[in-house]
């Protein structure tokens, strides 16, 4: 990415986007205002009614919103615990105030608040702290639009610029919230060098980590929130250009698509970003960006699959290369909703740069500092002087089930993730060397319930 038009329009986001470090916008599928997935208006037309609504004579209101929490289980090589806990911002308990008025036949206006409920999550949690991420409520989106049926929208304030949630998917928002291409569970656990026993400064999102925003996310990189004027152009045969500006500077254009060929459900997304100056989240350096995506769904059997590949240029570090896939079968074994299985996976290389440039939740902005005392390669390496990166790998695998329950707006899911990764380095004296790390596994009970 089930309750409200609203509400499913940000849940097929996401993630989120994508971040908040993922952004999302409402009404990705009918005229792609900025989310990640462009499918489930059937479920948005059953469920509508069900939104709460008020407002003045002119201008009407609309809450809506979903509540998440999870069971999570980690084994990072050196011990294993539980947590409960949400995700992070568009995969967290959320509330959203939409509202629009009708200014005559053609031209309409509104505006959107939307706030994340902050409470411990699994993208800040880590193996000594089961409550990170607790805090007050966060504002996400706030800006008003106007639109005309003929010229398109144009949207002002904080919010998901045009690149924001490139990738998109149409297995449904349940199996959005289980498998999302960023990395919400377990980003801030620490790396483990292989058969040390120790772990270190340095954390998985360090190895996943986008210059743009600075934060360990491995893909979507462009995927905040920003203070922008956004224009998204009316749907022609089920494309929609969007163009964004804000900040000091970034830019970005976008070109989506949603539709279906006989039997198939299909979206596209495409986008180029580039960031000159805008210190947005934690960026440690300009960057520019490129995003492409492509989801199907055969209908009559429910089969599906996602694709999804971005690259970030940054300036002084080398380019960083995204791979994501998911592929599943959605079906209706009983009558409480459909249930989706799927298998994930993801790969990230010359990520780990980044760490040089500074990191947001290891504190740490050398190689050496990330990995001293942990007597594995690297810190052996360190003792003869200053390593440096020369690159590295992030792979990542996952699979669960997920089961909908309409009569009650929700979605159950049982998930397993498993992290694993190399650093490549060269030492002092211009040898090189490799860290392979331990792996990271993550196993999660959970379920959203939308209003």
């Amino acid at each position: 990415m089930l309750g409200g038009k609203t509400f499913l329009f940000s849940a097929a986001a996401l993630v989120g986007v994508s971040a908040g470090l993922l952004g999302s916008d409402r009404s990705f599928a009918a005229d792609f205002g900025g989310n990640c997935c462009a499918d489930l208006e059937e479920r948005i037309a059953e469920l509508e009614a069900t939104t709460a609504r008020k407002g003045n004579r002119k201008v009407s209101l609309t809450i809506s919103g979903w509540v998440t929490q999870q069971i999570m289980g980690w084994d990072d090589s050196i011990s294993s615990d539980a947590y409960v806990g949400t995700s992070l911002n568009d995969l967290g308990t959320r509330l959203h105030f939409d509202g629009s008025a009708s200014i005559n036949n053609e031209w309409s206006a509104g505006y959107s608040l939307r706030f994340d409920i902050t409470g411990a999550n699994g993208f800040v949690q880590d193996a000594s702290n089961a409550r990170g991420g607790e805090g007050p409520p966060g504002l996400l989106n706030s800006y008003w639009w106007i639109k005309s049926e003929r010229l398109g929208r144009v949207s002002v304030g904080r919010q998901s610029h045009s690149a924001d949630d490139t990738w998109v998917d149409v297995s449904g928002a349940g199996s959005i919230f289980a498998a999302n291409l960023v990395i919400f569970d377990g980003q801030n656990f620490q790396l483990v060098p292989q058969g040390t026993g120790r772990r270190a400064k340095a954390r998985w999102g360090d190895i996943g980590n986008c210059y743009t925003t600075g934060v360990g996310i491995f893909a979507d990189c462009a995927g905040d929130r920003t203070d922008s004027v956004r224009y998204d152009t009316p749907t022609i045969a089920g494309f929609v250009a969007s163009t964004s500006w804000g900040g000091d500077d970034h830019w970005d254009v976008a070109l989506r698509h949603a539709g279906e060929f006989g039997a198939f459900k299909t979206a596209f997304g495409m986008s180029y970003h580039e960031n000159k100056g805008d210190p947005r989240i934690n960026t440690i350096t300009d960057t520019s960006i490129f995003q492409v995506s492509f989801s199907a769904l055969h209908q009559p059997t429910g089969l599906f699959g996602v694709v999804y590949y971005g690259n970030e240029d940054p300036d002084g570090f080398k380019d960083s290369d995204q791979l994501y896939l998911k592929a599943g079968l959605r079906t209706n074994l009983t009558s409480l909703g459909a249930t989706i299985f799927y298998g994930e996976y993801g790969r990230g290389d010359d990520m780990f740069s980044g760490l040089e440039g500074g990191a947001v939740f290891s504190g740490v902005t050398d190689l050496c500092d990330g990995f001293a005392g942990t007597g594995g390669n690297i810190d052996t390496a360190c003792a003869g002087g200053a390593a440096h990166t020369s690159g590295s790998t992030f792979e990542r695998f996952g699979f669960g089930v997920v089961q909908e329950l309409d009569a009650a707006s929700m979605a159950l899911w049982l998930k397993y993730k498993n992290y694993d990764g190399e650093i490549d380095f060269i030492d002092a004296g211009g040898a090189t060397g490799k860290e392979s790390l331990e792996n990271l596994h993550i196993y999660a009970l959970g379920a959203a319930i939308f209003f």
